[in-house]
This record gives structure tokens, sequence and C-alpha cells, in this order.
């Protein structure tokens, strides 16, 4: 093998070893968090399925995303559709506060503030860089967008570099999705390198059960948070 390829082979082992620490760690917080609190976390999506079948009513004219649902049968969506939020600022309280060892906390402004750098890229701008010929610009409003992570999600920095990127604010109960940089501010700060992107499964009877891999944006060259969960069991 020539040397470049021998260098790469090696990054590539450095951050999946380093995946499958800040997995678990990240996890074991998660379940210290629940057990913590001492009742079960209402704070995930279902385990599976939603509580009913859902079509989109309206759609956005110009990145063509829905904007609202009902159910199937025209019924409006049921209460925790997607599943238990009732718990969530307690739970980020408690795992952000008082579990994980945060170093550095930004509420909003994580780029002015410190908690990420201008290397990194919002989903937005990687799907943008991957379809230059679409038809579309990038939507600053979206998942995890460029001005999202840099200007208005909560972001913190723990004591071993890793940030860790919340979809949306502290203790909002919407969305129980977390991007994690398991490497901080080291390189390559690129989707499906050394960022990955998580949300919490469970339900009523259990809680938080489960760390399940989403993917929102991956880089060329890169894998899903899902198949790097899987090479974990390889």
């Amino acid at each position: 093998m020539t040397l470049p390829a021998l260098v790469q082979n090696y990054q590539k082992t450095v951050l999946k070893n380093q995946f499958k620490k800040t997995y678990s760690s990240f996890y074991t917080a998660i379940r210290t968090a629940q057990t913590n609190l001492g009742y079960p976390v209402g704070c995930s999506y279902w385990t599976s399925g939603q509580k009913c079948s859902e079509v989109c009513t309206k759609r956005d004219p110009v990145y063509n995303s829905c904007q609202s649902w009902t159910c199937a049968d025209g019924s409006p969506l049921p209460a925790e559709q997607n599943g238990p939020r009732g718990d969530c600022a307690a739970f980020d309280e408690e795992l952000f506060t008082r579990v994980l060892k945060v170093v550095k906390f930004c509420e909003n402004n994580a780029l002015k503030n410190g908690c990420i750098t201008e290397q990194y890229k919002g989903t937005d701008k990687i799907k943008e860089i991957q379809n230059p010929d679409a038809a579309y610009p990038p939507n600053p409003a979206s998942d995890f967008s460029d001005s999202n992570i840099k200007n208005n999600y909560s972001s913190w920095v723990l004591s071993d570099g890793t940030i860790i990127i919340k979809y949306g604010t502290y203790k909002s109960t919407n969305f129980p999705i977390f991007t994690v940089d398991i490497n901080g501010h080291k390189r390559p700060n690129k989707w499906g390198y050394d960022i990955f992107t998580f949300a919490l499964k469970g339900d009523t009877v259990n809680g938080i059960t489960k760390l399940e891999g989403s993917n929102y944006a991956t880089e060329k060259g890169g894998l899903t948070t899902q198949q790097m969960i899987q090479q974990m069991y390889d």
C-alpha cells in the first residue's frame, strides 16, 4: 500500500474507535440522567411507529418541504404523535448540568461564543455543494442548517473536547436529536467522518431505551451514523 493509503486507513481506524468511545459514553450519560431522575423519561421518539399515519397538508413553495400534517383519515395529529416529550426540559437539565462534564455552553450563537468554528458547515451548505444544479437555494431554517448550528441552536463542549449540538435550544421539547462531533475542533469536522447525528428512542413504560443513528447529511466518502453503529458490531 502507498503511504497516503496507509495514512487514510489509520485515520479511519482512529475515527472508528473514537466514534465507538463517544457513542458509549454519550449513551451511558443518557441512561445515567434517566436513572438519576428516577422515572421513565418522556423525551424520545417512539421505538416503533407513530400514533397515526400522516399526510402532508401544506408544502413550502420554494423548498417543497412539508409545513403541516394531519392523520390520513383527516383528523388532527394526536398528542405525542411522534413520541413522549413532557420530560425533555428536566432531562436536558440533568444531562447537561449534572451528568456530562461540560466546559462550555453556548445557548445560542455557537460560532460567536466559541463552541464551534467557521470550519463547520450546516446540512444545507453540504447539500448545496453536493447538488450545485438544484433548483432551490440552501434553506437556513431547516434542521441542522448552517445558520441554525452557528446562530440558533444550543451547543456544549465537553471536557474531552466532544461537541454536542441539540436540534433546537436547551430544554426545548420538539426534537430529542443531537449532532455530535466526536473529536471536537480537530479536523476533519465533516459529516460522516467525525460529525454524526443521534435520536433518542423509547416508550412511556421504559423511558429512553435507545440511541439511534439519524442521517441529515453525509459528505463524500463518509459513512452514515447507522453505518458507523453497525461497524461497532462487525
